[in-house]
C-alpha cells in the first residue's frame, strides 16, 4: 500500500545538563550525571521506534566521545546524526569566522569518528544565527543548516527568558526579528539576506513539493524549525511544555491547513524525570516527572506521525533536490 502521508521532518536537540546550567551563568557540578544520553535519548529512540519515526539527533561535541555508543545507536536505529556546536556556547553569531570554522570542524570530526560519517547539518546553540555562518558551513561541506528561527518575536523571547531565568541573556539568543520574514520550508538562502530565498537572474528559486529547489550548481539550504503559521509563534517542544496542548495542536491544525512540511523540534531533556537540583527550578520542564510530560508527548508524537512520514532531515531535503542526490 503506498504511504499517502506528506513526508517531514523531526529534530532533536541533545542538550545535557551542563547546557542548562552554563545558560543561565552557573558552573556545572562536578557530580552532574549525563542525563539527557543516560535517560533522555534511550526513552526518545523507543518512543520513536513505536510511532515509526526517523529523526534528526544534533549533538554537541562536548559530549564525544564519552557518548559514543549511545550516538551510535541513535544511528543504528536510522536517526541522522548531526551538529550542534562544540561546548553550546552563548551567543555563538558573535563568533568570528575562524572560530565558528573551528569550532564546527571539531565536532564534525567527533561525531565522524563516532558514526563513520560526516555530519551534513547543523544548527547553532539558542538559534544564535549570523550570515556568515552559512559561508562556513559550505566552506566545510554541510547540506544544510537549521539555525535561524522564523519568527519576528525574538526580543520578546529574550525578554521573557530574562524574567524568569533572572538572568542576561546574549542578544544573539532566538536570532533577530527579521528572521520573522523567513519562509517556513527548507529554502536555499540569499547570503546577503539569508531570511530571503536565494535570487537568481531577478527572480526567487522556484517551489517545489514544499521545498525551494535551484537547479544548478549546489548550495547550502536553510531548513527551519517549524513555527506556527501566519502568527509565527514558536511551538515547539519546550514552549508546548510551558504552555499546554493548545498550543501544539492549534499549530498543527495550522501547518496542515497551510501545508507546511513540518520541521518540528525536541529537546532531549523534555522527556527527563524530574531534575532535583533547584538551580534549575527556572527550566519548569526539569522540574516535572516524566509521567506528568508523557502523555503530552505521546499526543505529541502520534499526531505529527499520523499527519506525516517522518524523515531525518538529510533525506528530506536530499529526495527533493537533483543536484544533491
Amino acid at each position: 500500500m503506498t504511504d499517502k502521508r506528506p513526508p517531514g521532518m523531526l529534530q532533536v536537540d541533545v542538550d545535557d545538563l551542563w547546557v542548562y546550567y552554563e545558560s543561565i551563568g552557573l558552573q556545572t557540578p562536578g557530580n552532574a550525571p549525563a542525563q539527557a544520553y543516560r535517560e533522555g535519548i534511550p526513552r526518545l529512540l523507543d518512543l520513536f521506534d513505536r510511532f515509526s519515526v526517523r529523526a534528526t539527533f544534533f549533538v554537541c561535541g562536548r559530549d564525544l566521545p564519552a557518548q559514543t555508543q549511545t550516538v551510535l545507536e541513535m544511528a543504528r536505529r536510522g536517526h541522522e546524526v548531526a551538529n550542534h556546536s562544540t561546548g553550546h556556547r552563548n551567543g555563538f553569531a558573535r563568533l568570528s569566522f575562524a572560530e565558528k570554522r573551528a569550532d564546527i570542524a571539531a565536532t564534525g570530526d567527533l561525531i565522524a569518528q563516532a558514526t563513520g560519517q560526516q555530519p551534513v547539518g547543523f544548527k547553532s546553540p539558542g538559534f544564535s544565527f549570523s550570515p556568515d555562518l552559512l559561508a562556513v558551513l559550505a566552506d566545510l561541506g554541510y547540506l544544510y543548516d537549521s539555525s535561524l528561527l522564523p519568527t519576528p518575536y525574538a526580543p520578546l523571547l529574550r525578554g521573557l527568558y530574562r524574567g524568569l531565568s533572572a538572568r542576561a541573556i546574549d542578544p544573539t539568543h532566538f536570532g533577530q526579528a527579521t528572521n520573522g520574514l523567513a519562509p517556513l520550508a527548507p529554502y536555499r538562502p540569499d547570503p546577503a539576506r539569508p531570511y530571503r530565498r536565494m535570487r537568481i537572474g531577478g527572480a526567487e528559486v522556484r517551489r517545489d513539493q514544499g521545498a525551494e529547489i535551484e537547479t544548478g550548481t549546489p548550495a547550502l539550504w536553510e531548513a527551519p524549525v517549524t513555527t506556527m503559521p501566519i502568527t509565527r509563534l514558536p511551538m515547539h517542544s519546550t514552549f508546548v511544555l510551558r504552555t499546554g496542548r493548545w498550543l501544539f495542536d492549534l499549530g498543527m491544525a495550522l501547518v496542515r491547513a497551510r501545508a507546511v512540511p513540518v520541521n518540528y523540534l525536541l529537546h532531549a531533556a523534555d522527556v527527563l524525570d524530574a531534575v532535583a537540583d533547584p538551580a534549575l527550578a527556572s527550566y519548569g520542564f526539569l522540574a516535572q516527572p516524566w509521567a506528568e510530560k508523557r502523555p503530552l508527548y505521546e499526543h505529541m508524537l502520534e499526531a505529527l506521525s499520523m499527519a506525516y512520514r517522518l524523515i531525518p532531515t538529510c533525506e528530506f531535503i536530499q529526495s527533493r533536490v537533483p543536484d544533491v542526490n
